[in-house]
């Protein structure tokens, strides 16, 4: 049986790690380089969410984690405490809602005053009104976790080919026959569009049956300041109480036609929060943002200064790092919030993407679950919040 995932973010490394280990011929095209896109280009912060999916996601991708952790590529992985925090007291007062959800989701968290924070951390200087703390995250290198599962996948037998483009998938009497790259046909039993924001494009050009539906993705975008060598310890990642759900999240995403490009709507940021990430190798990343975009246009670019003075009016010790490197990471997303994998109506044709804000979080589990159900000869993970037949068109 041969395989060819297309994409080589964490969405495909992981499919192909997971392929290749259960002795399936398995190839990776990547049009440009290994986590050259949004797998290279987040906080990779790995955080509890009030949504029972979300830790569903969480808990079984920390252990995936772990499997590669010690092994040749390192990647900083390791658990952090979760501090999330309110700047002012109407915010932490709506705050404990938001806490509770938590909580019946699964999550303990302990709620903390600002003026405790103030006192114990002088050096981080906090400016708040309170916070929760959550003792149950994760932080990586995320560039680093990407090639992990690249080189695991190679030495199960994998082969990894970049600088090589996908033109069109090849189906024939309802069954995927292969891809057609810039260097001609690849035979394929399976295929796996695991490409990101570039899904959409190959949903449409899988030809010799006739075009299938697409789904509805977003092209999110987010900007991080990349920070050097901080020089005190933080013993947690310091996200604000402030970013929604992953359902509100992809409500708030939705950009719905021309109208949208004549009000530049897609310049215009949906979630501005700090999440700060303390990488384990001394320097940090700093984020968040989130707005609605096209692949390709890119605006907003305001957004770093405004994340830096919202940092430095709660954390004003942050102003002593130095910054590296300021740029920004689309984020695909769907409606609402969550990760797609599963079949198509193309036999031997899956999907795997819709990653957005918790893609490090997300693939290595959503990849294993669709691994498993292709194998099995089903093609649709148990979890049926994941299957592209919730979203309305989609036809097996």
């Amino acid at each position: 049986m041969d395989a060819v995932v297309i994409g080589g973010g964490i969405a495909g490394c992981t499919l192909a790690y997971e392929l290749a280990r259960r002795s399936v011929k398995t190839v990776v095209i990547e049009q440009s380089m290994i986590a050259a896109e949004s797998s290279g280009r987040n906080t990779g912060t790995l955080l509890s969410g009030p949504e029972r999916q979300v830790v569903e996601l969480l808990d079984a991708c920390a252990g995936i984690y772990a499997e590669l952790a010690d092994g040749p590529v390192p990647f900083e992985f390791g658990r952090v405490g979760h501090l999330l925090i309110s700047e002012d007291e109407a915010s932490f007062e709506q705050a404990a809602s938001i806490a509770e959800r938590y909580r019946e989701a699964g999550v303990e968290m302990e709620k903390l005053s600002g003026a405790e924070l103030a006192r114990d951390y002088p050096r981080i200087g906090f400016k708040v009104a309170g916070a929760y703390s959550v003792d149950r995250a994760w932080t990586l290198e995320p560039m680093g976790a990407t090639h992990a599962f690249a080189h695991a996948a190679r030495e199960a037998g994998a082969t990894i080919r970049t600088g090589l483009r996908i033109a069109q998938i090849h189906s024939r009497g309802g069954k995927v026959q292969g891809v057609l790259s810039d260097q001609g046909i690849i035979p394929a039993d399976l295929v796996f569009i695991a490409n990101g924001l570039w899904m959409s494009d190959l949903l449409r050009r899988t030809v010799g049956d006739g075009p299938l539906p697409g789904l509805p993705f977003i092209a999110g975008r987010g900007w991080l300041i990349q920070l050097g060598k901080l020089d005190f310890e933080l013993p947690w990642i310091v996200e604000e109480l402030t970013w929604p759900g992953q359902e509100e999240l992809g409500r708030r995403m939705d950009l719905s036609g021309l109208a949208d490009v004549a009000d530049q709507r897609d310049d215009r940021p949906m979630v501005e929060a700090i999440c700060l990430n303390p990488m384990r190798g001394g320097d940090a990343r700093l984020g968040a943002s989130l707005q609605p975009a096209f692949r390709d246009l890119l605006r907003n670019t305001d957004m770093p200064s405004r994340i830096a003075k919202r940092t430095l009016r709660m954390l004003p010790g942050l102003g002593t790092p130095p910054v590296k490197n300021v740029y920004p990471g689309n984020r695909p997303m769907l409606p609402d919030g969550l990760p797609v994998a599963g079949r198509t109506a193309v036999e031997g044709l899956f999907v795997h993407g819709g990653l957005g804000s918790i893609g490090m979080h997300a693939a290595p589990a959503t990849a294993r679950w669709l691994v498993e159900a292709v194998l099995s000869g089903h093609g649709d993970p148990e979890q049926d919040w994941l299957r592209p037949d919730r979203f309305p068109g989609w036809k097996i």
